[in-house]
């Protein structure tokens, strides 16, 4: 019984991670799009509406790998193959949380500041 609980969790796992990328990667790219494309105020409630839905799947994630207490690349793919990591290999990754954090942040804002001078090149701003 407790490793069809298990298969359930991890095929949940799965699903919500697969809609959330496939949200997140529309709501990217329809932002443009439904504000040109449609009138500017429905193409913007859309937009919202869109981005609510996307970071509802996202928190199902969030909260998923919180209560699994798997949180970083290893520790995710140890979960998805129905496993878990030993005592030395789950402290390693622990100790590893800390400084992907800031690396994740600090991508971010890259990837943030170079999209936002792609775009203001792409409509003459720059």
């Amino acid at each position: 019984m407790k490793e069809h609980i298990r298969n359930e969790d991890i095929q949940r796992f799965h699903k919500d991670g697969i809609i959330f990328t496939i949200l997140l990667i529309v709501t990217i790219l329809s932002v443009v799009p439904l504000f040109f494309m449609v009138n500017s105020y429905i193409g913007i409630v859309l937009w919202v509406i869109l981005f609510a839905v996307a970071m509802y799947y996202a928190l199902r994630v969030e909260k998923q790998k919180k209560v699994y207490d798997i949180q970083t690349y290893k520790e995710i793919v140890a979960f998805a193959d129905g496993k878990r990591l030993d005592e030395i290999e789950r402290n390693r990754e622990y100790g590893k949380r800390p400084y992907q954090k800031v690396l994740y942040v600090i991508a971010s804002g890259v990837i943030g500041f170079v999209m936002t001078i792609v775009l203001l090149i792409l409509f003459g701003y720059l």
